[in-house]
């Protein structure tokens, strides 16, 4: 795998299921239903200070993309190319970052808000065997470049001032986490370059499903199908399956050009993905994130 991080291998059989693979890890404890209504909320800072913003686009952009792209699939892609345009094409594309072991890897994410980005939670942070939650290291260098296609992205990247998600984030239905960004460097906010992909906080399951991702690929995929509840209501199912990368993306309902983002892929099996369902706890990592409380 080179230096690319492949985000926890150790979650090999995170649901229920047979022949589990996973996109990526999460979920290894509260399996027994959804989550508490007043989960707290985690609030991290990233790259608040000039120099840390600076280091993050230095990495990046002086190497650490072109070392993740070395893996990237150009052809016999799991899923087909999405050429239908629209706001998908300047909203979603791939967060970078680094690990507490070196490593390096990518997932994907969407501009929902003003400031804000969505995508998994295990995306930034990575889980300590044998340990809580709470006990997970961060991630580091967070990096996202918007509508990313062959090594780089029309508004270029932008860096992450702060984190926020769930404190039992490995539970079913928390596997979610709002990025608030840092401007551009005309002080312009990141929506002002990709504009907004809208959200939604009442996903519901039987209705149609347009699933996003970069599952190490040059460029974004997307998939269809009729979503189901899973898991006692906390994950939405949609029929095809993306990989690892597409970890973060987005489940769009509507049309699948402009849709609204309903669901975030966590996991998937030989079968199937499986998305964070949002409700009313991501709408409060969202309302907080716009504020910049």
């Amino acid at each position: 795998m080179g230096n690319t991080r492949t985000w926890g291998a150790a979650a090999a059989a995170v649901l229920t299921l047979a022949g589990s693979t996973g996109c990526g890890p999460l979920l290894t404890e509260g399996r027994d239903g959804p989550a508490p209504a007043d989960t707290g909320i985690v609030v991290h800072d990233e790259a608040g200070r000039v120099e840390d913003r600076r280091a993050a686009e230095d990495h990046w952009t002086g190497g650490g993309i072109a070392a993740v792209a070395r893996l990237d699939a150009k052809d016999d892609l799991v899923q087909p190319a999405w050429q239908g345009g629209g706001s998908i094409a300047r909203t979603v594309g791939r967060v970078y970052a680094s690990g507490a072991d070196g490593g390096s890897g990518a997932c994907t994410a969407t501009v929902v808000g003003r400031r804000t980005v969505i995508t998994a939670a295990h995306c930034v942070r990575t889980s300590v065997e044998g340990a809580p939650a709470s006990k997970a290291t961060w991630d580091q260098g967070l990096y996202f470049v918007p509508g990313y296609e062959n090594g780089a992205g029309p508004a270029g990247g932008f860096t992450v001032r702060r984190v926020r998600m769930a404190e039992d984030w490995e539970r079913y239905g928390r596997d979610v986490a709002m990025l608030e960004m840092n401007p551009g460097p005309d002080g312009r906010n990141i929506s002002e370059f990709t504009g907004v992909q809208p959200i939604s906080f009442t996903a519901k399951p039987g209705t149609e499903a347009n699933f996003f991702g970069y599952p190490y690929t040059n460029r974004v995929l997307y998939c269809s199908g009729v979503t189901t509840w899973t898991e006692r209501n906390t994950l939405l199912r949609v029929p095809c399956v993306m990989g690892r990368g597409s970890s973060g993306g987005p489940y769009l309902s509507g049309d699948p050009a402009e849709g609204s983002v309903v669901a975030v892929n966590v996991i998937g099996d030989d079968e199937a993905s499986y998305g964070t369902a949002l409700g009313a706890f991501a709408q409060r990592l969202y309302e907080e994130s716009e504020r910049g409380d």
